[in-house]
């Protein structure tokens, strides 16, 4: 009796022990601003690692800690151990995770957590496929584990019972750590909604204002410049809100791996937080939110980003560190998202050089000043607040992810 008893309090003091040392590894579990933004939040959680490297512990502590939030859990759908030469892109395989997911996503759940291994990057394109289509912010989280990529000791406690080289070779396909397509700060729904209410009043006072239309009309390609509606121009609006910190693409454009990999981003990665939008601002080309970085925020903002690339950048004045953040509202048909950020720095460069207003026009919310070629921007008299957590963007990819070395 006394034996089971104190196996009872080891188990206990162990448990207690391994969700304390999980909850100090992560800003969703120990840090209270970003605790508060997720159970406000709608977000999956997809775990990832090597079997025994402590999935089902990180997502058990998660689904206690937000269980007053509708956590909901999709269990680990394998009878079988997992091999590296599995299709896991097979829906009988993975039929009981996604109904669940499915059902978490119609009940509006604030966590889902997705348990199984997701070595596969067809697999990770699913599920980070499906939180996109269902407004649901994705973050890839692996354990921290001391062991997690100790293939030896991982043998030792895996479910499965599989061997150092079993797991070895599934190492070839799994990639430590994922370099999504562009990290950033993504918009809760909440926020996203009020910008695109702000981005919808903003034209819609653009609209109205004759001394505006005159001038911008001038400036696109238009049937007629007589009906010509400033809605319906900037009819291409971005599905997902974000301010980007780094376009990576998948690990290939320069310096994304260094990026992906520093002190600043494993902090901060998953973490919430309130940016200010201090101007609104338009041109024959985008709609934009000017977001003005503090220093906490600036840490993620790479270096080089204030140059425009253009023909004679180097002529232009030099811009104050984070000038390019923006969120992009909108774009006009054919026209990139990436060009909003670049809109807003040549608009930057011309009042930093000194250039005068062509005119100007009190809105309700700020003043608008224009530069020109159809290129205007609103100080707001108040800036916006909006919500949102820093994690990446991994839309579907142009091929698998490339092999990285075994144990």
């Amino acid at each position: 009796m006394r034996t089971g008893f104190v196996r009872l309090i080891r188990n206990l003091t162990t448990m207690g022990s391994k969700s304390s040392k999980v909850k100090n590894n992560f800003p969703f579990l120990r840090d209270d601003d970003t605790v508060k933004t997720v159970k406000e939040a709608h977000t999956v959680f997809i775990l990832r690692g090597l079997p025994g490297s402590g999935k089902s512990t990180l997502g058990k502590v998660i689904t206690d800690f937000y269980r007053g939030s509708s956590a909901c859990t999709c269990p680990e759908p394998l009878k079988f151990p997992p091999r590296v030469d599995e299709d896991e892109t097979d829906p009988e395989r993975y039929a009981r995770v996604d109904e669940e997911l499915e059902r978490g996503f119609k009940e509006n759940k604030n966590v889902i957590v997705v348990d199984d291994n997701h070595l596969s990057a067809k697999r990770l394109d699913r599920l980070t496929s499906l939180a996109r289509d269902n407004d649901y912010i994705a973050l890839i989280v692996s354990p921290k584990t001391q062991w997690r990529n100790d293939c030896e000791k991982l043998a030792k406690q895996n479910q499965w019972k599989l061997t150092a080289e079993q797991l070895s070779s599934m190492k070839q396909s799994f990639r430590a750590y994922i370099i999504p397509y562009f990290f950033g700060w993504f918009l809760l729904r909440r926020s996203a909604r009020e910008m695109r209410e702000n981005a919808e009043d903003f034209l819609n006072q653009l609209s109205n204002s004759e001394v505006f239309l005159k001038e911008f009309v001038s400036y696109v390609e238009c049937q007629s410049k007589e009906k010509f509606d400033l809605q319906e121009y900037f009819q291409k609006r971005p599905r997902v809100l974000h301010c980007t910190t780094k376009f990576c693409n998948y690990g290939k454009d320069p310096g994304c791996e260094a990026y992906a990999e520093s002190e600043a981003v494993e902090d901060s990665y998953s973490k919430a937080f309130t940016l200010n939008v201090v101007a609104l601002f338009v041109t024959p080309r985008t709609v934009g939110a000017r977001v003005l970085l503090n220093k906490h925020q600036e840490v993620l903002w790479p270096k080089g980003q204030e140059r425009d690339e253009g023909e004679d950048s180097t002529e232009k004045a030099d811009l104050p560190f984070g000038s390019r953040a923006h969120i992009t509202l909108a774009c006009a048909p054919g026209v990139k998202a990436v060009q909003t950020g670049l809109d807003l720095l040549q608009i930057l460069k011309l009042i930093e050089e000194g250039k005068q207003p062509t005119f100007q026009v009190d809105l309700q919310k700020g003043q608008l000043c224009c530069y020109g070629e159809g290129q205007c921007i609103l100080n707001l008299t108040k800036p916006i607040e909006v919500k949102t957590i820093f994690s990446g963007f991994y839309p579907q990819k142009p091929e698998p992810f490339a092999e990285s070395a075994g144990c």
